[in-house]
């Protein structure tokens, strides 16, 4: 299964070196990890991009999540205390192309307004993070 990986960069750099925090990207390298160990194809723009912001032309970043939205049969997006425009914005274009979209959020997060909404509507389906072997093994049922 393709699976494409929305994750915030926003809030998860240090804009003085463009670079990922580590904690940040160790853990969501672990989420990767575990999903390619299921025998899932995986695709996050942190890890195409090295897990620094690049000066490439935003167009160009924005063709590649099309291209990997497009090919993808699964959106995984990764949610966190703060609102990602970014991720917002793939999660709409994967229901837009009639893709599986599933949230993943701590357990102590509150779900934005609109993120429950699609929640209630059943136009995404929601997981509690972390996540296990067992929770990605949902996924194949997909």
């Amino acid at each position: 299964m393709n699976i494409f990986v929305a994750a915030s960069y926003s809030s998860k750099v240090n804009y003085d070196t463009g670079e990922v925090f580590p904690e940040y990207k160790e853990w969501l390298e672990n989420i990767l990890t575990l999903m390619e160990e299921q025998g899932h194809t995986v695709f996050c723009a942190l890890r195409a991009d090295q897990y620094k912001i690049n000066d490439a032309d935003p167009v160009d970043a924005f063709s590649l999540d099309m291209k990997h939205l497009h090919e993808s049969d699964t959106i995984l997006a990764l949610l966190s205390d703060k609102v990602s425009a970014g991720v917002q914005t793939e999660i709409g274009v994967g229901i837009a192309l009639d893709k599986t979209v599933i949230i993943a959020h701590e357990p102590l997060d509150k779900l934005a307004y609109f993120n429950a909404a699609m929640v209630k509507a059943g136009v995404v389906k929601e997981l509690e993070l972390p996540l296990s072997e067992a929770t990605l093994g949902l996924l194949k049922d997909e």
